[in-house]
């Protein structure tokens, strides 16, 4: 996953966190399944409170579950979720100790 902060908008607000999801058709061949990963993903995204925070970021869905056929929908939707809950709570507190360093910095130069 990559991911990078987004300039500030001109009138001085922070701007609004973007989500970029990229799930290819080699990794799931039916678009039934692509969307159920892109619909639960920007449900995971807003509900983490990142999409209120000026960031970028880019998911990409590198290989199928191994659980992902056999899985019945429900299974899958709460697999997905899960695990999205868990990248973007290491994505917030990522940015948090980003965040951090960055004010540190910015005190400790004269």
């Amino acid at each position: 996953m990559h991911w990078k902060p987004l300039p500030a908008s001109d009138a001085g607000t922070a701007c609004a966190g973007v989500l970029f999801l990229a799930v290819p058709k080699r990794q799931l061949v039916r678009a039934v399944d692509r969307n159920l990963i892109r619909r639960i993903a920007r449900e995971a995204w807003r509900a983490s409170g990142l999409s209120r925070q000026p960031l970028a970021v880019l998911v990409k869905l590198r290989r199928r579950p191994d659980w992902f056929a056999e899985a019945g929908v429900r299974r899958r939707r709460k697999g997905v979720r899960e695990e999205l809950d868990a990248l973007f709570a290491d994505l917030g507190l990522q940015r948090t100790a980003w965040q951090r360093n960055s004010v540190t910095l910015r005190r400790g130069t004269p």
